[in-house]
């Protein structure tokens, strides 16, 4: 059964390592046309990245976690995925 606590499963790895590993409520990505905006039980996807920041939603906090040049995403089955190119 999937969890219900209004986050979920976030993986952002980079050629350098593993940049985040945990849950988070929103995940802010630059696709190649514009900003997006990932949330729990989101709708499955694979899409390209462009420049600008990857930034996260904990909480009351936000967190910029890497400033990027392109990658990719993956979502679905309430995780995401993110390949980073710094």
């Amino acid at each position: 059964m999937a969890r219900s606590d209004g986050k979920f499963a976030l993986k952002i790895l980079a050629e350098s390592g593993v940049v985040f590993d945990g849950r988070c409520e929103a995940l802010f990505v630059p696709s190649v046309k514009e900003p997006m905006l990932v949330l729990p039980h989101h709708t499955p996807m694979i899409a390209k990245l462009g420049k600008g920041e990857v930034t996260i939603k904990v909480g009351k906090s936000r967190e910029v976690l890497a400033t990027i040049s392109s990658g990719l995403i993956y979502v679905g089955d309430n995780e995401a995925t993110v390949l980073l190119d710094l």
